[in-house]
């Protein structure tokens, strides 16, 4: 008869017993050496006691009563000591298959037994329990657990399980979608451990199913939940830039203006009082210069504060340009030397891509002076067809692993939702023998970092 559906195929026969049991042949020879001498020397002590003949009718009695008691008393022995451990294995395994039922009745789990042999499998109550099944209705073949799988998955699943009976290995264990008896599907962690005989054959398995219906809707709550966040801070973001974006533009293109027409006008009252020989022109003529001093100083502090917002240079020349530029901005400010190497396709890389990596070069150049204790930045940018890479190495004292995990590190958090928001990730590590690694990888065609795309 061909196994059920689903089944392992049937181990080959165990191969029989070709040597003898050692503690029999032990017996065996025990019981010919001492019933041989025991029936030589009674024999000679009853010739010796009785004086008759050795074919006396009534010696001959007295030697077979002699065999019959001696080897009697041998066979009671060897019976009582084969009964007694009968006996205490019966008890021991009448005493584990009580643990065993009274440990399936106790889990909430649902155990099985399942003999790889005949393809029968054994349910514990929690079988019943969790799928709602009665006891009449769970066949006892392994058709009871492979006709309820989900369809989708079934040939996934069975084909997982023989391939790791067949490969020899000590367990095996799946999460798969498990039909209940209302017809619904409960997603379920099934995990078994497979039993072999002395020549090695898997003969057994038993294991156990965990109900994780629940703990899966709340772990994909909690990931929907995640990237719902991730969505919003995706969205503050690009809605933060583009307001920096307008507000620099206004500054710089409307204030910017009003204090070069100011200039102009401060510019030609200092030639018209000039031409004036008067004490008072000359005090008029110290306040237009001073000024006029205050207004060039009030442009560079406005230059300063738009590019700030967002770098002119990231939109009209790409991110290359804007790098270097922050680097050398930052050297100004530091005295920290600061070096960056990108690649010349990427002389005019814009967009969404463009605005983390450059937004994640500034805090990380603001930790470096802040923290680092560096002498020296190193930043380089690579791109393949799949991803952009961006490495940042300073050679100051490291950052910490309390550092890392820090809730308060608002800034770290920051970095790591930027790159997140498109798909990317970003790895901060100490370096050996000091300073610190910040390496960001994300898609060289970065999706787009809206609401409904990540919900």
């Amino acid at each position: 008869m061909p196994p059920a559906a689903g089944s392992p195929k049937t181990p080959p026969e165990q191969p029989r017993q070709t040597s003898w049991p050692r503690e029999e042949l032990a017996f065996t020879v025990v019981y010919l050496v001492a019933g041989g001498t025991w029936i030589i020397a009674s024999d000679r002590a009853l010739d010796w006691m009785t004086g008759a003949p050795l074919d006396t009718l009534s010696l001959q009695t007295l030697k077979g009563l002699n065999f019959v008691f001696t080897t009697g008393l041998l066979f009671y022995a060897i019976l009582r000591r084969s009964f007694n451990k009968r006996r205490r294995a019966e008890l021991e395994s009448e005493a584990v298959s009580q643990r065993f039922a009274l440990a399936g009745r106790a889990a909430t789990d649902a155990i099985w037994d399942w003999d790889l042999t005949t393809n029968s499998i054994w349910w514990s109550e929690g079988f019943q329990k969790l799928f709602g099944y009665a006891k009449d209705e769970i066949e006892p073949t392994i058709v009871s657990w492979t006709s309820r799988l989900h369809p989708s998955e079934k040939d996934t699943v069975v084909d997982g399980i023989h391939r790791d009976i067949d490969a020899g290995k000590e367990n095996w264990a799946a999460e798969y979608r498990f039909r209940r008896k209302d017809g619904s599907y409960a997603v379920v962690h099934d995990r078994g451990y497979i039993i072999k005989n002395d020549a090695g054959r898997p003969i057994r398995m038993v294991g156990g199913i965990t109900d994780i219906t629940h703990q899966r809707a709340a772990a994909d709550a909690l990931d929907r939940s995640r990237r719902q966040l991730r969505a919003l801070f995706a969205k503050t973001q690009t809605l933060r830039e583009e307001e920096r974006t307008r507000i620099s533009r206004e500054i710089h293109d409307q204030l910017g203006g009003d204090l070069t027409a100011l200039k102009w006008d401060l510019n030609w009252i200092e030639k018209q009082v000039t031409k004036l020989n008067d004490p008072i022109a000359r005090s008029v003529l110290d306040k237009a210069v001073q000024a006029t001093a205050m207004t060039d100083a009030t442009i560079t502090t406005i230059q300063k504060i738009a590019t700030d917002l967002r770098p002119g240079a990231l939109d009209r020349l790409g991110l290359a340009a804007t790098l270097s530029q922050e680097a050398a901005a930052f050297e100004n400010r530091t005295g920290i030397r600061c070096h960056t190497e990108v690649p010349e396709q990427l002389e005019n890389f814009t967009g969404e891509t463009a605005t983390t990596v450059f937004r994640i070069f500034q805090e990380t150049l603001t930790n470096v002076a802040r923290h680092a204790q560096a002498t020296e930045v190193q930043a380089r940018l690579t791109k393949t067809a799949e991803q952009l890479q961006f490495q940042v190495e300073d050679n100051g004292k490291g950052i910490s692993r309390d550092a890392l995990v820090n809730p308060k590190s608002l800034g770290l958090l920051g970095m790591n939702e930027r790159a997140a928001a498109l798909g990317g990730t970003i790895d901060i590590s100490p370096i050996q023998p000091h300073g610190t690694r910040v390496t960001v990888v994300l898609p060289s065609n970065g999706p787009v970092t809206s609401l409904a795309d990540m919900i």
